[in-house]
């Protein structure tokens, strides 16, 4: 299951509810999610799972926006509820350029 990569945007703080529902044997993506009308999907094509056998797939989500980076520990839940902490995304690729500007004996170096 993938679902540590799924890309939300919303602008409400707090925590709502959303649902996986998909019916086998197929791919499970992002679009089987039901999802609030204030919470965006960024790609929804998204693989999540693949089902190989003619079943049914539904899986309750709790979605929670908060600022910072926190680890979550799977032995704090209880009711058979698994908790996934948000993937921490470093920076991979930036663009920069150095531009000199000054007047005579000065000159700076700025980075854009």
């Amino acid at each position: 299951m993938n679902l540590k990569e799924i890309v939300l945007r919303s602008n409400l703080y707090g925590t709502c509810s959303a649902f996986i529902c998909a019916r086998g044997p197929g791919y499970v993506t992002t679009q089987d999610i039901i999802s609030p009308p204030f919470v965006e999907i960024v790609d929804n094509t998204q693989h999540i799972a693949r089902l190989t056998e003619p079943i049914d797939l539904c899986i309750g989500l709790q979605i929670k926006r908060n600022r910072g980076y926190s680890i979550k520990r799977p032995n704090n839940f209880q009711d058979g509820s698994y908790p996934l902490d948000a993937v921490f995304m470093p920076v991979q690729n930036a663009n920069h350029s150095i531009h000199s500007y000054g007047n005579g004996n000065e000159r700076r170096d700025t980075f854009s």
